[in-house]
């Protein structure tokens, strides 16, 4: 079994998340196999020591630190084993970053679709405790749409092996233990440590274009996004927004990019195409659309090549990194940053928008940038709480939020997870007897409570598991 790390140095460097939230981890372990996995777990069930999983920290909830026992990084434990062109599927270890592992697929002109922001800076493990998805979820679902088979060692050090079946039909049990990779898929690393990940690819998309769309409101950018969803004409892989917080953000860096001066929101989307021929239809389609909904139809630009669609999305990324780091500095005041994750059905998302309006008010002039996944009635509202004070008041605007989300017929969280940061979210959720027969599976699966103590439930001990804000 690996010897467990206590150098406080390198703790240091594992006790702190994107965020700058703050843990206290007394071990660490890095095992490289999933033998050294069974043994730190059969180990830590023994003595009762808290486990918790990690990839690169990347969360943005609190899910891969708390206060007592021990990490266990999965950073080492990063092969590709195998990429089946045939059978368009790969089988990869949890610890592989993941833009690393979608250009390995992409060499064999194959795509795993599933694309965060983080890409670069996320493990195909913590997608999988995530379900993470990203932009192109409009056309291509989230991670939970793409796992078919995972190995995971569970609370009692067992190997549990999980495949979905192939089967267009299925009558077995509970409905929900139909595909039972699904079971694990957003368990946070409650149940078990995935070992190993068996994911489907798809075809290789033989180009994309971005349209870049500039509105004088949010009103217009809804109006246009909900269009393009619901008319049949339109197919968009993925359609994202910046407000005007962000547009002024990104703007020293926006060089190639034309935002004109007036422009309040940015709207970009992602279209695929066969050839020349057909991205001239595609123009021709989706230009009548703009000039309906905006007065800078003719500001449009269009991303066609790999530089300019690595420059937008360079400053796509450049806005949460910039929060990431005002949140950092944050938490060194008593503040942090608010990453909120509702989600509403599209014909939902003005009544949300316009909630937040209502209530906004107390947030005075605390920095608040919305950004993200509008194609998928998934905006991020990001609040950069400075002190203590203005924290309790911006998780108070969040927690309305989620209540609004939920009563438009959306959700709590659609792609961060519950973590530490957002339990007090889950009731509005599920009723009570859900949340007990999920807490029922964890018993069976960890019954001495090691597995990520603290995330996604509340419990006993919360004052020992939160994460230091």
């Amino acid at each position: 079994m690996p010897e467990m790390i206590t150098d406080p140095e390198i703790l240091a460097a594992y006790n702190e998340d994107a965020l700058g939230l703050k843990g206290d981890f007394k071990g660490l372990f890095r095992p490289t196999s999933e033998q050294e996995v069974i043994e730190i777990v059969s180990a830590c069930v023994s003595k009762k020591v808290p486990l918790t999983a990690q990839g690169l920290r990347s969360s943005l909830t609190g899910a891969a630190i708390c206060q007592k026992g021990a990490a266990l990084s999965l950073e080492r434990m990063n092969r590709v084993i195998d990429i089946d062109v045939k059978r368009k599927c790969a089988i990869v270890e949890p610890g592989i970053i993941l833009s690393h592992f979608k250009k390995s697929v992409e060499d064999a002109r194959l795509m795993y679709a599933p694309d965060p922001t983080s890409a670069g800076e996320c493990t195909m493990g913590g997608n999988v405790a995530t379900n993470a998805s990203g932009s192109r979820a409009l056309k291509y679902g989230a991670t939970i749409d793409w796992v078919r088979g995972l190995r995971i060692v569970d609370g009692n050090g067992r190997v549990i092996e999980v495949n979905n079946g192939l089967a267009e039909k299925m009558c077995a049990g509970y409905g929900a233990m139909y595909r039972p990779t699904q079971l694990f898929v957003g368990s946070e690393g409650t149940l078990g440590i995935v070992t190993r990940i068996e994911v489907s690819l798809t075809a290789l998309p033989a180009n994309v274009f971005v349209g870049i769309v500039f509105f004088k409101d949010l009103k217009s950018a809804i109006d246009f996004t909900m269009e393009a969803y619901y008319e049949p004409a339109y197919k968009a892989t993925s359609m994202e927004f910046m407000d005007h917080a962000c547009l002024e953000m990104i703007r020293p860096k926006a060089k190639g990019i034309a935002i004109p001066a007036d422009a309040r929101v940015m709207v970009y989307f992602e279209q695929e195409y066969d050839d020349d021929s057909e991205k001239d239809r595609w123009l021709n389609r989706w230009f009548p659309l703009i000039e309906k909904h905006t007065p800078f139809s003719d500001d449009t630009q269009i991303a066609a090549n790999r530089k300019q669609k690595n420059h937008l999305l360079d400053l796509r990324h450049h806005v949460p990194s910039r929060t990431n780091e005002e949140s950092i500095k944050a938490v060194k005041t008593g503040g942090c940053k608010i990453s909120t994750d509702w989600a509403v059905p599209h014909n939902r998302l003005h009544h949300l928008f316009e909630y937040f309006e209502e209530i906004r008010g107390p947030l005075g002039d605390m920095m608040v940038t919305r950004f993200g996944h509008m194609g998928s009635g998934h905006p991020h509202f990001n609040f950069i709480a400075r002190t203590r004070e203005e924290k309790i008041m911006a998780s108070k605007i969040d927690d309305l939020m989620a209540k609004k989300a939920v009563a438009l017929g959306g959700c709590v969280s659609a792609e961060h997870g519950i973590g530490k940061m957002k339990r007090r979210h889950l009731p509005l959720q599920y009723p009570p007897a859900i949340i007990g027969a999920m807490k029922a599976i964890k018993k069976e699966l960890d019954p001495t409570g090691i597995m990520a103590p603290g995330n996604i439930f509340t419990n006993d001990t919360d004052d020992t598991v939160q994460p230091r804000l």
